[in-house]
């Protein structure tokens, strides 16, 4: 059966800024490290030391890790849930692995390295360095928190194991249709033949069915597949007005001997569109909601369940039933609350502001390369969520590159390979210049014509009925481009700062802005509309277009969460036109 150590808690750590350590050995089980700092992770660079505030460089945390006797010859792995952006690993002096896709789980197998009963010392190197090529590349448009930013665990299991299971779940006229793909993966030194049960239970865990069971042969250090599907009576739909979820009790077993068990929770729902329309559960569906960074103001980019909760639940009470988790793969905890609460999401890879650096053209087939392998760990991941509708593949990329337009389209087929049940897209920027959207189940755009072509312009008494006419006429060409496709706003919004009123930064411009944009949003092909941005958040140290502000000021709450103007404006709108569709 599976056990686990959960890793989390205190460290050592010690900033590395010029990069001095693997030469110095800082990784040996001997090295000194009676003077490095104690902390608590998951943590990111800025949270250990205030000086380290907007800290890009090598950082290095230890720890000293005991794994008790009754693991020996079982099959352990170290799991991290997400270093940003680098890491590489040692296990009492020995380098078993290295990582380069942040914001993604990643394990090493280590039962080899591992002494019994007694102290092993784990040791990470963590960089956050931005790198032209990589994904995020040199530029991003947030904070690059460095560090351990989620949980870490050893994880026991026996070497017969349930390694990765799909469910696919979708209502029917009986209730819903499920099917399940288990792989059994052996790596005992013979051939097995064990046995899978699943089991179906509803919230009060009341068995509601059971799948076939059925008997897989496995050969020696090799992997088999279950697959199953069956009917489950009086199934209820999921949806964000009734977010219905089961388990999936997953059991393995050899003979009489129960050796591996998986809960997964899951909910029955379909999305698809239909010409312009966009359909959940086979009905209309009109999405309201909001763009969300991973940060709060006590844990910055580290998991925060408790602020994520508040915020999601804040968004639900304000009418919405969508968010864009921006702009890379965000805690699964947020995922699982999402599927309880009931927020449908968009899932994206931080593939961001790609060629907008001249620079950046010599290394499209690397960057694309590594955007396909962070797409395939993000579905991988995220797939069984009932939540997630879309898997986001780019955002606000320079569409006047063709290697960037043929490397979406790559792209969105690829996840639309991996996962058909769900839809592809893409998130353009100054699309109404250029575009391409010949691949996408959904025509994503952002626009800021408020502030681009008012405040940016110096244009103090900027009439927002220009705004309105901007959305409408450029939303109708576009229309009229791609005739059967549904039209989402994926980002519009403004700037304010709390306590200035009115001007280019006052909170009652911010929220007229919303008002009157929101107001273009009212064509038939457009099937929803996201705000820019739920909360203020830390920016780069050096922007160029908000006069090298630190933080965003586009949240229409603040950082620490105080509703602005624009928050209830939004509010009330939102609730209103959820009010007249569904």
């Amino acid at each position: 059966m599976l056990e686990t150590i959960d890793l989390s808690g205190p460290w050592k750590f010690s900033p590395d800024p010029f990069n001095n350590g693997e030469p110095a050995k800082y990784f040996a089980e001997d090295h000194d490290t009676s003077g490095w700092i104690d902390t608590e992770v998951p943590t990111c660079f800025d949270t250990i030391l205030p000086d380290l505030w907007g800290y890009e460089g090598w950082g290095w945390f230890t720890r000293t890790v005991i794994v008790p006797d009754n693991w020996k010859g079982r099959r352990i792995i170290l799991r991290f849930e997400a270093v940003n952006y680098h890491a590489r690993v040692w296990l009492n002096g020995v380098l078993i692995g290295e990582n380069v896709d942040g914001f993604l789980p990643f394990e090493f197998p280590v039962h080899k390295h591992l002494r019994h009963n007694e102290s092993n010392v784990l040791t990470v190197l963590v960089d956050n360095c931005r790198k032209q090529g990589e994904v995020p590349g040199f530029e991003t448009g947030w904070r690059p928190f460095g560090g351990i930013l989620r949980k870490i665990y050893l994880i026991s299991s026996d070497h017969l194991r349930i390694d990765n299971v799909v469910l696919h779940a979708e209502p029917s006229k009986a209730g819903g249709r499920l099917s399940v793909q288990a792989q059994v993966t052996n790596d005992r030194p013979k051939t097995l033949q064990p046995t899978i049960v699943v089991t179906i239970t509803d919230r009060d865990d009341r068995v509601i069915g059971r799948l076939q069971s059925q008997t897989v042969n496995v050969d020696c250090e090799s992997s088999a597949t279950y697959t199953s599907e069956e009917t489950i009576s009086n199934a209820k739909s999921w949806s964000p007005d009734t977010p219905n979820l089961y388990t999936a009790h997953i059991e393995l077993t050899l003979g009489d001997t129960l050796v591996d068990t998986l809960d997964l929770r899951f909910g029955f729902r379909r999305i698809e569109t239909d010409g312009t329309k966009l359909l959940l559960n086979g009905r209309p569906l009109f999405l309201t909601g909001f763009n969300r960074h991973e940060d709060s103001p006590t844990a910055n980019m580290c998991t925060d369940t408790e602020t994520a909760r508040k915020d999601f639940l804040a968004m639900k009470n304000a009418g919405a039933n969508f968010v864009r988790l921006a702009h890379y793969p965000h805690s699964s905890e947020e995922l699982d609350l999402c599927d309880e609460l009931g927020l449908l999401v968009m899932d994206e890879i931080p593939l961001y502001w790609w060629c907008w650096d001249e620079n950046e053209k010599e290394l499209c087939t690397v960057k694309l390369e590594t955007a396909k392998r962070q797409l395939q760990r993000m579905i991988e991941r995220d797939r069984n969520h009932p939540s997630v509708i879309f898997w986001s593949v780019s955002n606000e990329n320079n569409e006047d590159v063709p290697e960037v337009c043929r490397g979406n389209e790559e792209l969105i087929r690829f996840a639309r390979s991996l996962d058909s049940s769900r839809l592809a897209v893409h998130v353009s920027f100054h699309w109404y210049m250029r575009h391409s959207f010949a691949e996408d189940d959904v025509i994503c755009l952002n626009a800021y014509p408020s502030w681009e072509h008012g405040y940016m312009e110096r244009k103090p008494n900027y009439d927002l009925a220009q705004s309105k006419r901007f959305w409408e006429e450029k939303l109708e060409n576009l229309h009229n481009l791609y005739p059967d496709k549904p039209i989402l706003i994926a980002e519009f919004g403004f700037q304010s700062i709390e306590g200035v009123s009115d001007g280019p930064l006052g909170t009652n411009t911010h929220a007229d802005v919303l008002a009157a944009e929101f107001s273009a949003f009212t064509a038939d092909y457009l099937c929803g509309a996201t705000v820019w941005c739920w909360a203020d958040h830390p920016w780069p140290e050096i922007r160029g277009t908000s006069a090298r502000l630190h933080t965003s000021p586009m949240g229409v709450v603040t950082r620490d969460r105080h509703p602005l103007p624009a928050f209830e404006k939004m509010k009330t709108l939102f609730r209103e036109r959820r009010s007249g569709r569904p």
